[in-house]
Parts: C-alpha cells; structure tokens; sequence
C-alpha cells in the first residue's frame, strides 16, 4: 500500500486539509496525530487498509 493506492480507495473530499480524514456517510473521523478512528460504517478490507496506513503514515 502507498499514498497513490490509498487516494484511489478512499474518496478524495474524504482528506482534510490537515491531513486528517472525515466522512459523514461513512461515518469516519480520524485528527492527524491521533492514536484511534471513530468508524460506523460498513467498509471493505481495502478501505479498512487504506484508512489504517494513512493513519500510520500522515500521523506526524
């Protein structure tokens, strides 16, 4: 997984300016530097993988 691949699962008015990430129809918020995600929704394992490498990677 890389950046490119992430911003081809996740769609893009889902990325903050912050880098964070938020969406209300999936229900999704995560702030950058946060250890955790609110998540209610229903998600694939590629967006589930997605979500969790940018938060690994974009948390600093």
């Amino acid at each position: 997984m890389d950046e490119e691949k992430v911003r081809k699962i996740i769609e893009p008015e889902i990325f903050k300016e912050d880098g964070g990430l938020y969406d209300l129809g999936w229900y999704l918020s995560w702030n950058k530097g946060d250890e955790s995600a609110t998540l209610d929704g229903e998600f694939t394992a590629d967006d589930l993988e997605a979500i969790a490498w940018w938060m690994r990677n974009k948390s600093v």
